[in-house]
């Protein structure tokens, strides 16, 4: 192991594409989607402790569950866990574990990985993360990892790159885009100029400080501006911080603008399960293309469907296609699958009903 490098786990989104199964009390990185056993999260602390020590591995995550992030990694130290006041997007996330790391180690290399994707070959995806260590502590700059498309897929975002060598493993990256119509995933599909963002990245602390002074000046300012990161009076700093910080992503942060951006192809199996749709395509399926989650689940004379309901439950559909059926606690959705981007809005309209 190189005591240089550090392994941040993004942990801090609601997952309301996958409601009600998902929600705020308890997002989708703390829960067992896939039926594997494990929540997505221990999964992804399992896979990266294989390269990392346990107190070189930080999470970022809700104020709110730092006590089920304790419970799930208790390997994890408690100082380890930052915990976000408020909802501020990926740039904010990664701006916080990057200043408290600075201070800690100023030589150090990040690792940003979400804990909530699925992934396939661990070993293919340690060493991809370990060539991109080692690529960044040679050349600097900002590096992403990017998954070759199996299809034209309309929920991901998409990286350019700007050599069309396709042997070549790491290449600079021309272009970000996110989510585009179909028409367009399917030119990007077909031009072989595109990879799929995975959201993974990866550098050397010094770098993306720099970057942050140069596309987000205001942010450098709030966590360096009588920092108290790593002592005692760091929630109150942090408190005031995120109280003053946009919603932004680090892709359109800092991603888009830096001319120093590369992408390696990853050779590992990679899907966000960010949505039911995206469910759907990882799970075994019925010859009439249904998913369920339960045994007790009979589905006769319906096509296309997913059914997500409590392994209780003795659950009979009858006669159905394309629709999505989940039910958690006491609440029960039933979508059209066509209508599945207006899941995320559900749970809020509940809270305004509460």
């Amino acid at each position: 192991m190189n005591y240089n490098t550090y392994c941040v786990i993004m942990a801090g989104g609601i997952g309301n594409r996958f409601w009600p199964v998902s929600n705020h009390r308890c997002p989708k990185q703390f829960l067992d989607i896939l039926h594997s056993g494990k929540s997505f999260i221990r999964q992804t602390y399992e896979r990266i402790s294989q390269i990392f020590p346990d107190n070189h591995i930080f999470i970022v995550t809700g104020k709110e569950y730092e006590e089920i992030t304790q419970k799930q990694l208790p390997e994890i130290p408690v100082e380890n866990i930052l915990k976000e006041p408020y909802v501020r997007n990926t740039a904010t996330c990664i701006a916080y574990a990057a200043y408290k790391i600075k201070d800690i180690n100023p030589d150090a290399i990040m690792v940003i990985i979400p804990s909530d994707h699925f992934i396939c070959n661990d070993y293919a995806y340690l060493q991809n993360l370990q060539e991109g260590m080692h690529f960044v502590s040679i050349h600097g700059g900002l590096l992403t990892i990017g998954i070759t498309p199996t299809r034209a897929e309309t929920e991901y975002g998409y990286i350019q790159v700007k050599s069309k060598d396709n042997s070549q493993k790491i290449s600079a990256v021309k272009t970000f885009t996110e989510k585009p119509s179909a028409e367009i995933a399917q030119m990007f599909y077909d031009s072989d100029e595109f990879l799929w963002n995975a959201g993974i990245f990866i550098w050397c602390v010094k770098d993306i400080i720099e970057e942050f002074k140069t596309h987000m000046y205001d942010l450098h300012v709030l966590f360096t501006t009588a920092s108290k990161l790593n002592t005692p009076a760091e929630p109150l700093f942090i408190q005031s911080v995120y109280g003053q910080c946009h919603n932004i992503s680090i892709d359109v942060g800092i991603m888009e603008k830096s001319q120093h951006v590369y992408v390696l192809k990853g050779n590992f199996g990679w899907s966000d399960v960010g949505t039911w749709h995206a469910f759907h395509a990882l799970c075994e399926k019925d010859e009439h293309n249904n998913v369920s989650n339960s045994g007790k689940v009979i589905l006769n004379e319906s096509n296309n469907c997913i059914v997500n309901t409590p392994p209780r439950k003795n659950v009979v559909i009858q006669g159905i296609d394309n629709l999505i059926i989940a039910e958690k606690d006491n609440y029960l959705m039933i979508c059209n699958r066509k209508d599945e981007e207006k899941i995320k809005r559900f749970e809020k309209l509940f809270r305004k009903k509460q």
